[in-house]
């Protein structure tokens, strides 16, 4: 009796951890996903554009770094309310002014890069 309950215990746990790798991106059947990943920022393009105008650009439109769009934890810290339970909402907030900058630059967001991207 006890073989079987430990049996079907182990069965159901066999089960359990063989359902996690089931699913996930990697099982949606689009190639593109996770192949040639690259930062946010070098999603956005313009015509004419180089990575060295584009990094200005990011830079000027108030994020840190190359083509990763950061914030620094005092500007984080800044754009959070007091109904914020963390730094989530804030980061979307500025990331959200961010590309209203970068639209406002003439950029425009490109959902899977190409060679337009420049990147690297």
């Amino acid at each position: 009796m006890i073989f079987r309950i430990k049996l079907f215990i182990t069965a159901v746990l066999i089960v359990f951890l063989a359902a996690c790798g089931s699913g996930g991106y990697w099982m949606t059947g689009d190639p593109r996903v996770g192949v040639n990943v690259k930062p946010y920022g070098a999603h956005w393009i313009k015509e004419g554009m180089t990575k060295e105008s584009r990094r200005e650009d990011i830079a000027a439109c108030g994020a840190k770094g190359n083509e990763s769009v950061n914030f620094l934890p005092h500007e984080i810290q800044a754009a959070k309310q007091p109904d914020d339970p963390n730094d989530i909402k804030a980061m979307g907030r500025l990331t959200h002014e961010w590309a209203e900058c970068m639209r406002d630059k003439g950029y425009v967001y490109l959902e899977y890069c190409d060679d337009r991207c420049r990147y690297p």
